[in-house]
């Protein structure tokens, strides 16, 4: 069983929204992010004054490019929640992706200032330093450039059909694992097969061919890997949404990153420069001129969120109530309800068949939801 209080100073989430939230989860991890984005609606219209609601559904917000409405939730999120550094980490990532480069900026700054620990920041406010010095040298250059002279009228050319541009296809989003031996690669692509799907190994080098028709396929590489393979030994599987890649390691050492090249630096000990110099490229619609970006290598770059604290623990109990039978449910839903979130059982067996008291912990008082509207 799982015990937990509240004061009456700060309410916990009604266990009817975070229900809703924790099947929105669910949703968001499996890429449904439809059916997820309706659901953390629901809880939100059941606590709307709950911060992490909002914060949450920005992050479908992302995923769905929908980057004003990220905006929307994050703004909503610090006004409930002046602390709430995931919301300005999400707000910096929209505002960054709408090339409004100062606000981001300002957004991380305010989230590190909160959780000084998470590189995430750090890394953000570089990324937007590189972005806005590229703006200021091109105004330069736009400035310093001498007024075009006249020229005599040219009779007007024939018209050329001009084929439409390409439109751009983004790397694969990816992540790896490792232990002594072995490097897993994770590739997040749905349908591929062995019918479709060709993954190369040598001994420095690994790539990645998905063929979806005579004329469209799409492909990832890492040349140089970080450090030797033994080809021979080295594996792929084939899932409904991802692929996943053993790589077998020749020299039993760690893998601080999956190439041999600028990224394996740590990115403390990298200069401004460094950054600009190390970054993917394809096109897109950059206004100015600029040089494109590559925003999955970006993303990419990211260490991942991990859940810490009550984070976690509240992630735990999720994962069991997501994966347990209907006495399991019924028993957590039961036993949260009656004992006002103080208590969380998963035996139906003993909390079937009577109610559930409330059990806080020694000194403080359990009050209920309608004492404290009064």
């Amino acid at each position: 069983a799982r015990s937990s209080f509240h004061s009456q100073e700060t309410m916990t989430t009604p266990p009817e929204a975070a229900k809703l939230a924790s099947e929105a989860n669910a949703c968001f991890v499996d890429e449904d992010y439809e059916t997820a984005l309706d659901l953390y609606n629901q809880a939100i219209q059941i606590a709307p004054q709950a911060a992490d609601l909002y914060v949450s559904r920005a992050a479908v917000h992302l995923k769905n490019d929908d980057f004003t409405s990220a905006i929307a939730d994050t703004n909503k999120a610090v006004t409930l929640d002046p602390n709430n550094s995931k919301a300005y980490l999400r707000k910096g990532v929209a505002c960054f992706n709408m090339e409004e480069y100062a606000t981001a900026k300002a957004a991380f700054e305010k989230g590190k200032e909160l959780d000084p620990n998470n590189a995430q920041f750090k890394t953000w406010i570089r990324k937007c330093n590189a972005e806005l010095e590229d703006e200021m040298v091109g105004e330069d250059t736009a400035a310093a450039a001498p007024p075009p002279a006249a020229a005599a009228p040219a009779p007007a050319p024939a018209p050329v059909p001009v084929p439409p541009p390409k439109k751009p296809v983004s790397r694969f989003r990816h992540d790896f694992i490792q232990n002594q031996t072995h490097v897993t690669v994770t590739v997040y692509i749905k349908g591929a097969n062995k019918e479709n799907c060709v993954v190369t190994f040598d001994e420095q080098a690994m790539s990645l061919e998905w063929t979806l028709s005579s004329a469209d396929s799409w492909q990832i590489a890492f040349d140089p890997l970080f450090d030797a393979i033994v080809p021979e030994e080295s594996g792929v599987t084939f899932f409904n949404t991802k692929v996943e890649i053993k790589l077998k390691k020749k020299n039993q050492q760690k893998w601080d990153a999956l190439e041999a090249d600028a990224s394996t630096k740590a990115l403390d000990e990298l200069t401004e420069e460094e950054i600009k110099q190390r970054r993917d490229y394809y096109p897109s619609s950059k206004a100015q001129g600029g040089a494109a970006k590559n925003w999955d290598k970006i993303v990419g770059e990211l260490p991942e969120e991990k859940p810490e604290g009550e984070e976690a623990l509240n992630s735990f109990f999720q994962q069991i109530y997501g994966r347990g039978n209907e006495e399991v449910r019924r028993a957590m839903n039961k036993s949260f309800q009656e004992s006002g979130g103080t208590v969380l059982s998963t035996n139906w067996g003993e909390v079937g068949t009577k109610t559930v008291e409330g059990t806080p912990p020694q000194g403080l008082e359990m009050k209920k939801w309608s004492d404290l509207a009064k």
